[in-house]
């Protein structure tokens, strides 16, 4: 009786992951429009600035006299590094709905 359960709850899942597969096209043609190739290198692009400014920032904290070492300077460190790594995860979770099949990329 309980092989018969597992196998219509499998069954389920699958047919939920299709229904959910399809809500996710769905939403990301209606509200992020076509994806082109192109997107994929102007963010990581973006990721390159972002890493840059970053580390010019820590490069600031490394070169400061004692009097420049503020809470402030460690603040804006900090959110250039939080920018920095939203737009690696950015990056991944466009990779992976790319991945899961969500939507095609269009020729530039």
């Amino acid at each position: 009786m309980s092989g018969e359960r597992e196998i219509k709850v499998r069954r389920l899942m699958q047919s939920f992951e299709h229904q959910i597969s399809e809500m996710n096209s769905q939403a990301i043609k209606e509200i992020a429009g076509d994806i082109k190739k192109s997107d994929f290198l102007e963010l990581a692009q973006s990721i390159s600035i972002l890493r840059a400014k970053y580390l010019k920032d820590v490069l600031m904290i490394a070169h400061a006299d004692e009097e420049h070492l503020t809470n402030k300077l460690c603040y804006e460190t900090k959110e250039a590094r939080e920018a920095y790594l939203e737009a690696i995860e950015s990056f991944d979770q466009l990779k992976h709905a790319l991945q899961r099949g969500y939507f095609n990329l269009v020729d530039d």
